[in-house]
């Protein structure tokens, strides 16, 4: 009995960390989907893109349909900050001019 009880939480166990890999995985990818987009549009160095992607992985970990309004606005508002505190001047004026990108970057 004691064999099928430990084989049972080992099973449960693997399929748990299976899934978070999962998860992992499924972030990493629309980070990297949001981290094309605004390349694509803004021309980033290595180092811009390492500290947005910081941000925009919050965002994926966090931002959930059952989070209250509250929260989502304060995610939003601290994925924005993550977006445009490593831009320069020039690349935070074209950003701007791109109202539909920031707000999918920041809370789709």
């Amino acid at each position: 009995m004691k064999k099928f009880i430990a084989l049972f939480f080992m099973i449960i166990s693997f399929s748990v960390t299976v899934t978070a890999q999962d998860r992992q995985k499924e972030i990493a990818k629309k980070v990297q989907n949001d981290i094309t987009a605004l390349t694509s549009y803004i021309p980033l160095t290595d180092e811009q893109k390492v500290q947005i992607s910081k941000g925009l992985e919050m965002k994926h970990l966090n931002l959930t349909p059952e989070l209250p309004e509250g929260r989502k606005k304060e995610l939003v508002r601290i994925v924005e900050h993550y977006l445009r505190a490593p831009l320069t001047q020039a690349q935070l004026q074209k950003l701007d001019a791109n109202p539909t990108l920031v707000k999918r970057l920041v809370s789709e």
